[in-house]
């Protein structure tokens, strides 16, 4: 446990151990929120036995994602499901893949980017 607070100031700390709602954690480059956020997930699952399963951890950009990703993973060391740690768009194009089905459509969607739309408008 004390690998999880190694480091973090008192606001830090404070934020890795509020339990009830969310959190967002919001500051300057630099400031600590990669740390905190990937303390706080661990605090959640090491130290409270909250499910993997249970959590949702979201950050905008692929390059955060996976920073966050292997720094999670590398302080969880008893968990055989890995958290959901991605991007907002990840999550929304997950969410939709899963759910579709409610809407009486297929989940065989691709989505496309702006590339994507120049190479077939030129075909």
């Amino acid at each position: 446990m004390k690998k999880i607070f190694a480091g973090l100031n008192k606001n830090q700390e404070s934020a890795v151990k509020k339990t009830e709602g969310p959190v967002l954690i919001l500051a300057g480059a630099g400031s600590g929120k990669t740390t905190t956020i990937v303390s706080r997930l661990a605090y959640l699952l090491e130290g409270l036995g909250i499910p993997a399963s249970n959590t949702l951890t979201l950050t905008f950009t692929n390059k955060a994602a996976k920073e966050m990703r292997e720094r999670s993973l590398a302080l969880i060391k008893s968990n055989t499901y890995p958290p959901l740690l991605c991007t907002f768009h990840k999550f929304g194009l997950l969410f939709l893949k899963f759910n579709i089905h409610l809407l009486n459509r297929k989940n065989n969607f691709v989505v496309i980017d702006t590339e994507d739309k120049k190479r077939i408008i030129k075909k």
